[in-house]
């Protein structure tokens, strides 16, 4: 009986062989190579990645950008990690020379100065500097390019081993503008002088509403801040009217913050005898809440940004933005600012992580970019139009007017210690009668204090 299963078994596995031979697609009997050339580099290419922190909560927008990206570098592998833009630098700061932070990271533009100096920057090749210069905003390339000392950590461009050199890749660019609301204003003033004669009779109009108010007694005056009136940044367009920017006339240099010059005396005095009454009467410097009065639709003017549309849409207000007027006959010039990517200094691959960051100044980059976050290209105007929707987004437009205008928000750290000087002054003038000059010379003597005790 077993020998009859040990047959069975047999004539079965020489069945199954032949039926697996049948199956088997011919062998060639001459397996010798003659001297035909095969490429195994596609089959065998090593994957490489990068890590990427970007600020996109839903991570919706970077995964298109991945994608797109990986359409030009398959061999790439893109780790995405959302991060907001202002805390990335300093989580990067806990990582050190470890090389186990980003590859690439992004922050606003006043982190920039600050983010060289804690060695967190790699700067950014010849070659990518040339790309970049025929296709970015120039104003937003400005701001992501310095004059940088590395030997002695100093941005003086006059220090002994000074090097201009790019550190980042603009990706968007904004400014402040005069926004109104459409029921209240047909054509915006161009003109300070004109914005006031309407302030004025806006100001004294007496309320419908049966209390016998008055607009600026109710504290609807007509024009307003979405930030307060002591706030330099949004002041800089005034200032500029007179012939004030802060350190020097290339925003750059740190001995010269400039508070105590004829230009800044003047916009002072202009802003206590010829502003103030028309935006908060005898009421202090945020006295006037101003935005929630504009996002209900109670008063006509504001000076906001882009990141005020968000609200204001969803107040459901007819709106629209037009350039800061005029003072006296001379241009307003907002800050322009600019978010921006850049290279970990301590990225092990940096070689992918130039790629990246040069991809995000992409058409289709910078497309994405605008879909899902209705943010300015970083483009120069004629490649604006490369971009589906921006030119007949009204609102966008009306920036990048203002932009035209702008000058670089200045970068240097000692910015830092501008904002803080600059307040108190504000206020000394605004709420407390101070001399302007008094004012003003204070406000210098605590800016150089400050760089000072930072050394």
């Amino acid at each position: 009986m077993k020998k009859l299963l040990t047959i069975l078994f047999i004539l079965f596995g020489m069945t199954a062989l032949v039926a697996c031979k049948d199956d088997e697609t011919p062998i060639d009997e001459d397996p010798t190579n003659n001297g035909e050339l095969i490429d195994f580099g596609d089959t065998f290419v090593e994957k490489t990645s990068i890590k990427v922190w970007m600020d996109d909560e839903n991570g919706e927008y970077m995964a298109e950008v991945i994608k797109e990206f990986n359409k030009i570098y398959p061999d790439i592998f893109v780790e995405f990690t959302h991060s907001g833009s202002v805390d990335s630098r300093e989580a990067l700061k806990t990582f050190g020379p470890s090389g186990n932070g980003a590859d690439v990271f992004q922050f606003p533009h006043d982190h920039l100065a600050q983010a060289v100096l804690e060695d967190l920057v790699y700067p950014l090749p010849a070659a990518t500097q040339t790309v970049l210069a025929a296709r970015a905003n120039t104003l937003g390339l400005s701001i992501a390019t310095l004059t940088y000392d590395e030997t002695n950590g100093s941005f003086d461009p006059e220090s002994s081993n000074a090097v201009e050199r790019l550190y980042a890749v603009p990706m968007s660019v904004e400014s402040v503008g005069l926004f109104y609301n459409t029921d209240l204003v047909t054509t915006p003033a161009t003109t300070f002088e004109s914005l006031f004669t309407f302030a004025d009779t806006w100001n004294a109009t007496v309320l419908t509403d049966g209390s016998g108010r008055t607009n600026a007694e109710a504290g609807y005056y007509a024009l307003g801040t979405s930030s307060h009136w002591a706030d330099s940044y949004f002041m800089q367009p005034i200032y500029s009217a007179f012939g004030f920017y802060p350190f020097g006339a290339n925003l750059n240099d740190p001995n010269t913050v400039g508070f105590q010059t004829t230009p800044m005396i003047n916009a002072l005095n202009w802003i206590e005898t010829s502003l103030k009454p028309r935006v908060t009467g005898t009421g202090n410097h945020n006295s006037v809440t101003a935005n929630a009065n504009f996002e209900t639709g109670k008063i006509p003017y504001i000076i906001a940004g882009p990141w005020n549309h968000e609200a204001y849409k969803e107040a459901g207000l007819n709106y629209a933005v037009a350039p800061i007027p005029s003072i006296n006959g001379n241009e307003t010039k907002t800050f322009a600012g600019a978010m921006m990517a850049a290279v970990y200094k301590y990225s092990e691959n940096v070689s992918d992580a130039i790629k990246f960051v040069e991809f995000l100044n992409s058409d289709i980059a910078m497309q994405l970019q605008y879909e899902y976050k209705g943010k300015l290209p970083a483009l120069n105007a004629d490649l604006l139009a490369n971009i589906e929707g921006v030119n007949e987004d009204v609102n966008l437009m009306s920036m990048a007017a203002q932009l035209a205008y702008a000058i670089p928000m200045p970068t240097i750290p000692q910015v830092t210690y501008y904002w803080g000087p600059g307040e108190t002054m504000l206020i000394d003038v605004w709420n407390n009668n101070v001399d302007p000059a008094i004012a003003a010379a204070t406000a210098e003597a605590s800016y150089l204090a400050r760089v000072d005790l930072a050394g």
